[in-house]
């Protein structure tokens, strides 16, 4: 169903952001239309989610909207138009754009910033015969962003730089960014011994209460973050993140368990453990 959409909407972009009246084309227009909205101020935090159930009523406001381009941009002589999933985690919030900047660089998977006024509604049919409603966007500015800045801002960041040593195989956890949808922990291992060593990081446990989050997945393609490497060979270090569920904002301190291992067996090892207090 969303493939229809896509290609439904993306046939008719051009058109509906483009045009100012039945009779006008949109290489003539992108600029007139900034012109004829009448601001009303910013939207509230609050009437986003209202947005994309009526567009229409919130013509006028200015809204900074942040997301991933789902198709590909076209441009005409002048201006760039384009369309983004304003959730990107679900793909979801579709939203139709207009800037009067025909050199833009922008490519489909670009996660973007927004910022403009809402032109209007656009309305269209699938091939089901279902109505697509979407937000029409004048921008005057749009900024390509990092992952973080668009699907999971920083709320929280704790600075911790501490590491643990054992038998030459040190654990040190640098960082941990709290945000409103997952959690983000920074490490680095460094193997200082003359054997191989191995670190997981879907070993690594972060305690919480009496909870225990294990690893999510996140793509280094899509997410731009770097994974913690597995295999290490002597004296080779490596740094990335591991991505955990959302914290509970009233929790006051966390656990991270972590486990690593040499091919000498003649050593042991415990787990590296970081108590972190949140306050």
């Amino acid at each position: 169903m969303k493939k229809i959409i896509i290609a439904t909407c993306l046939i008719l972009i051009i058109a509906v952001l483009g045009a100012c009246s039945d009779t006008e084309s949109s290489s003539s227009n992108v600029s007139k239309k900034s012109e004829e909205v009448k601001t009303k101020g910013k939207l509230k935090a609050e009437d986003y989610e209202k947005l994309y159930s009526d567009p229409k009523k919130y013509k006028g406001f200015e809204v900074e909207i942040t997301g991933i381009v789902f198709s590909e941009p076209e441009k005409d002589e002048d201006g760039t138009y384009i369309q983004l999933w304003a959730d990107p985690e679900n793909s979801e919030k579709n939203t139709l754009v207009a800037i009067n900047d025909p050199k833009l660089k922008i490519k489909t998977d670009d996660y973007v910033k927004i910022k403009g006024v809402v032109k209007d509604e656009f309305e269209g049919e699938n091939a089901f015969g279902g109505t697509i409603k979407a937000p029409m966007i004048l921008a005057d500015s749009i900024e390509v962003v990092d992952y973080i800045t668009a699907v999971a801002p920083t709320l929280k960041e704790i600075k911790i730089d501490k590491e643990i040593n054992q038998h030459g195989i040190v654990v040190t956890l640098q960082k941990i960014e709290i945000a409103k949808n997952q959690t983000r922990v920074y490490l680095k291992v460094k193997n200082g011994t003359q054997d191989n060593a191995s670190f997981y990081s879907s070993s690594a446990k972060l305690i919480v209460g009496n909870k225990q989050l294990e690893e999510e997945y996140a793509d280094p393609e899509t997410t731009g973050l770097q994974e913690v490497q597995s295999e290490l060979l002597p004296s080779v270090e490596t740094e990335g993140v591991i991505v955990y569920p959302a914290l509970d904002p009233n929790e006051k301190s966390i656990t991270l368990n972590a486990e690593a291992s040499s091919d000498n067996y003649d050593l042991d090892f415990t787990p590296f453990v970081f108590e972190v207090p949140l306050n």
